[in-house]
């Protein structure tokens, strides 16, 4: 799912200059402690029989996938992704999105490392759960759900985790791939630029992988998949922006809201004559189905608002992943206002 990507460390380095909210910080802190204290060398388990054949052999791909990340994409070589933990549960950590019942903004808590995050995030899914009830409770959407990774931007060495060993390979590879790029280019307070970055290394990244491999047969279901995804994003984003044009008429509540549910169930029938025509896989069913809800649709945007912008900069770099990263160091170190003009133009 999509917010596997999230960067929840935020949290665990505030710990050590905030002082409101201890009870949240130390569940952060001993999360990620517990978390970094069960890893291990990947080059010794692999060497040595600590662990099953199957989990062997996937470390050895993971191994495999790191080198090409390092030596084809030119990211990060540090101790990222060389340590292996075992959390024995289903997912890293769970997080909240939140947004007013009638905005398409999100909801957003800050912290002094990562700056402002459209998103809450918690060791505990009890904890979580309890908060996005609260949250619920005071009349805000909400979208909650578990996270089975997550990046310390590179201020730890992040392991690979038996939450995601076993996915397959083009989607393990590419969780690698978006999470080294996070160490590539972090600027704060600016999730959507973050995350379409970072989903735009991951998508190129896999396409570039497997045709080294020579799996063309992988590479064209991944293709296949992208454009699936792609349909329903844009359809997701626009009833987004439909609904941001909605909300600004200050109409009376409950005829917002009736016309709210209205939009969402055309976006569902558009969406299921689609999948049903074109006999699409039914992964995206949830981001779809249910309640409308303004968070859900947030969660989306925000990894890939600007991917479209990320991709005609690779263009523009002669499609050179090492030109291409350069250029996004150079968009890293704008101001705000002048970044966004730059990623305005490339999506004209």
């Amino acid at each position: 799912m999509i917010v596997a990507r999230l960067m929840l460390l935020s949290m665990v380095l505030s710990v050590l200059t905030a002082c409101s909210t201890i009870s949240y910080y130390e569940q952060a802190v001993r999360g990620h402690l517990g978390l970094v204290l069960k890893s291990a060398s990947i080059d010794r388990l692999i060497a040595t029989d600590q662990v099953g054949s199957r989990t062997r052999e996937r470390l050895m791909w993971v191994r495999e996938i790191r080198r090409f990340a390092v030596n084809q994409l030119g990211l990060p070589d540090n101790g990222s992704y060389t340590r292996y933990a075992d959390l024995g549960r289903d997912y890293a950590v769970w997080a909240v999105f939140a947004s007013e019942e009638f905005s398409v903004e999100p909801k957003t808590w800050c912290f002094p490392i990562a700056g402002c995050v459209p998103y809450r995030g918690y060791f505990s899914r009890h904890r979580a759960e309890r908060f996005a009830r609260d949250l619920k409770a005071s009349g805000l959407d909400v979208f909650s759900g578990g996270v089975p990774a997550y990046s310390t931007l590179g201020w730890g060495a992040d392991p690979v985790l038996n939450t995601v060993l076993m996915w397959p390979d083009a989607r393990l590879a590419g969780l690698i791939f978006h999470e080294l790029a996070h160490q590539v280019v972090y600027i704060k307070n600016e999730s959507a630029f973050n995350e379409s970055f970072a989903t735009f290394v991951e998508e190129v990244g896999v396409q570039q992988w497997l045709r080294s491999n020579g799996d063309n047969r992988a590479l064209a279901a991944y293709q296949s998949s992208r454009v699936w995804r792609s349909w329903v994003v844009n359809q997701l984003i626009s009833h987004r922006a439909s609904l941001a044009d909605l909300y600004s008429t200050k109409v009376a509540a409950e005829v917002m809201r009736k016309e709210k549910r209205l939009q969402f169930a055309r976006l569902r029938e558009r969406y299921e004559r689609k999948r049903l025509a074109g006999q699409h896989s039914t992964t995206w069913d949830h981001w779809v189905g249910g309640e409308p809800n303004n968070a859900k649709l947030n969660a989306i945007a925000t990894y890939q608002q600007f991917v479209p912008a990320f991709q005609q900069l690779f263009e523009l770099s002669g499609s050179n992943f090492t030109n291409f990263l350069d250029k996004v160091r150079v968009l890293g170190h704008l101001i705000p206002a002048e970044r966004l003009y730059r990623l305005a133009k490339l999506l004209l």
